[in-house]
């Protein structure tokens, strides 16, 4: 029981990681076209919905080009595919024995791309978020983000098979629970966004 309550806590750790620096990846974006003043603040709570990179001035947001608004939008998902290719880097350098640290770094690496299929295939298809931001700036973004999502569905399965033995079926599911509660409180934040707007 023990063991489990710890990869729950180590997982939830890998999780708020991947939230985190998702929100950074568009604060970074964001600061650099100068409409938040720096980078470092981002907003995520201890429950991880609802988290933004906030605080930024919609003026000066508004007045960016299409490209820096859509750039600004694939800020956190770039950022999610650089992380998980780090996370995935120290797996097979350290290649490490502990199972706590194994569980962390599998749980960080596909919980990045646990993130980026679900912005890309999910967030695509039912237009929410970051994907909503870049498909109302260029339509046409559309079906390649699905396949690029669709590509990246493929290595995150794959990854997913890879996860030790002994925390597998952990991990599938914590996996499964993160993707479908991410893609079911977008939808639910843009419906209450829209009413109320």
């Amino acid at each position: 029981m023990g063991r489990w309550i710890l990869y729950s806590l180590l997982a939830y750790c890998a999780l708020y990681a991947a939230v985190w620096l998702h929100e950074l990846g568009h604060a970074l974006l964001n600061a650099r076209f100068g409409c938040r003043p720096g980078w470092s603040r981002v907003q995520v709570k201890p429950y991880v919905f609802f988290s933004n990179p906030g605080p930024v001035d919609l003026d000066k947001y508004r007045a960016l080009a299409p490209w820096q608004r859509t750039l600004a939008a694939y800020g956190g998902v770039i950022a999610n595919l650089l992380w998980a290719g780090a996370g995935g880097a120290l797996l097979l350098l350290l290649q490490p024995e502990n199972g706590y640290v194994q569980l962390f770094l599998w749980m960080f690496t596909t919980l990045h791309l646990a993130e980026i299929v679900s912005y890309l295939v999910v967030g695509s298809i039912y237009l929410v978020s970051d994907m909503a931001i870049a498909v109302q700036e260029y339509p046409r973004l559309r079906l390649p983000n699905i396949a690029a999502g669709l590509a990246v569905t493929a290595v995150y399965l794959w990854a997913l098979l890879r996860v030790p033995a002994d925390f597998r079926v952990f991990a599938a599911v914590w996996n499964l629970l993160t993707v479908l509660s991410m893609c079911a409180g977008r939808i639910v934040f843009s419906l209450l966004r829209g009413r109320a707007s």
